[in-house]
C-alpha cells in the first residue's frame, strides 16, 4: 500500500452516533470522513449505538466520493474487538489506531485484520491503517510502527493528547509544547513512503489561526490534517493543494530538464535555480497531485 497517490488533504472527523452529523459531513468538501467511535461518542452507551449507525450509513453508498476510516477506541478498551469486528463489514478503506504507543498495537490490529479478510472472502491487504501518533511513547517509537504494518498509509499526528500526556501546555502562539514531534513525524513518514497527517486545529472558528496551522503544515512536510468542522475543509484542501502556478512551474522544470538531457547538459537553470534530481522528484509529485485533483473535483460534480 505504500508509496500509492492518494488524495488525503482535509480528514475530517464524524461522531459516529451523530445521525444528523453525518448527514451534514455528507455534503461536505472534505477528502476523506473520519467516522469517530472513540473521544467524541460519549456517554459509552453510545459506542454500540455508533458502531450500527455507522454500518447502516456506510451500507447506503451514498459516500463515493469520500476516502473512508473508522476511529477504533484504544486497543486495551473493552469496545476494540467489536470496533473491529462489526465495521469490516462496511465499505471502508481502513482504520485509525488511536494512541498508537508501540508497533505491536499495529501488528496485532494488523493480524486480526488479516483474519478477518480470510473469513470474509476479501482481498488480502483490503484494509489500511492509519496509527495515530498522540503520546510520548509513540514519538519513541514512531520509527518501530512506520515500518512495522505494509498496511499503514500514513503516520498521523494528534497534539493534543500529547500534550497532555507530556504535562506540558498547550500554547498556541509559538507552539513550543508540540515543536518537536510535529516535525518529526513527517520527516519519519517520508523516509518510509507514507502520507503524513497533522494534527487538528481544535479553534473550530479561528479560520485565521488555521491558515497559519495550514502553511506551518505545509512547511514542514504534511500532506493533509484532521479537520473537526465542516467549515474548516476549505481553508485546508487549498493549503495543500499545489496552486496553478505551481503545475506550470512543474511543467517547465521537468521540460527543461528533459531538454538538457537530450543535449548532453547535464543541466538545466530555470529562475536562477539549479533543475536536479531532487527538484524534479518535487515536480513529478505536484504534477500528480494536481491532476488527481483535478479528477476528483470533476467526479464530485458529476456525482
Amino acid at each position: 500500500m505504500k508509496n500509492e497517490y492518494s488524495i488525503l488533504r482535509s480528514l475530517m472527523f464524524v461522531p459516529g452516533h451523530n445521525e444528523k452529523l453525518i448527514t451534514s459531513a455528507s455534503n461536505s468538501n472534505a477528502d476523506a470522513l473520519l467516522f469517530d467511535l472513540e473521544d467524541s461518542v460519549q456517554p459509552p452507551v453510545n459506542k454500540a449505538i455508533a458502531r450500527k449507525l455507522i454500518l447502516k450509513k456506510l451500507r447506503e453508498n451514498k459516500l463515493s466520493q469520500f476516502k473512508k476510516f473508522v476511529r477504533l477506541n484504544e486497543i486495551e478498551t473493552e469496545y476494540f474487538l467489536q470496533d473491529v469486528l462489526q465495521l469490516s463489514k462496511a465499505p471502508i478503506d481502513g482504520f485509525l489506531l488511536s494512541k498508537t504507543n508501540t508497533s505491536e498495537d499495529v501488528i496485532y490490529l494488523d493480524s486480526l485484520l488479516t483474519s478477518i479478510e480470510k473469513e470474509l472472502g476479501l482481498n488480502a491487504g483490503k484494509f489500511s491503517i492509519i496509527p495515530i501518533l498522540e503520546s510520548a511513547k509513540s514519538i519513541v517509537n514512531i520509527n518501530e510502527i512506520a515500518v512495522c504494518s505494509n498496511r499503514i498509509i500514513a503516520l498521523g499526528f494528534g497534539s493534543e493528547d500529547y500534550v497532555s500526556d507530556i504535562q506540558g501546555v498547550r500554547d498556541f502562539e509559538s507552539n513550543l509544547s508540540i515543536e518537536y514531534p510535529r516535525s518529526l513525524v513527517p520527516i519519519v513518514a517520508r523516509a518510509h513512503g507514507l502520507e503524513a497527517i497533522d494534527a487538528a486545529y481544535i479553534k473550530i472558528h479561528d479560520l485565521e489561526g488555521l491558515q497559519t496551522h495550514t502553511q506551518i503544515g505545509k512547511t514542514l512536510g504534511y500532506s493533509g490534517m484532521w479537520v473537526l468542522h465542516p467549515k474548516q475543509n476549505e481553508i485546508v484542501n487549498e493549503a495543500y493543494s499545489p496552486t496553478e502556478e505551481e503545475y506550470i512551474k512543474a511543467k517547465d522544470f521537468l521540460r527543461l530538464y528533459e531538454e538538457a538531457k537530450k543535449t548532453n547538459k547535464g543541466v538545466a537553470i530555470i529562475e536562477g535555480k539549479f533543475v536536479g534530481p531532487p527538484l524534479i522528484t518535487k515536480s513529478n509529485d505536484i504534477i500528480i497531485k494536481s491532476e488527481l485533483i483535478k479528477k476528483r473535483t470533476k467526479k464530485i460534480a458529476n456525482l
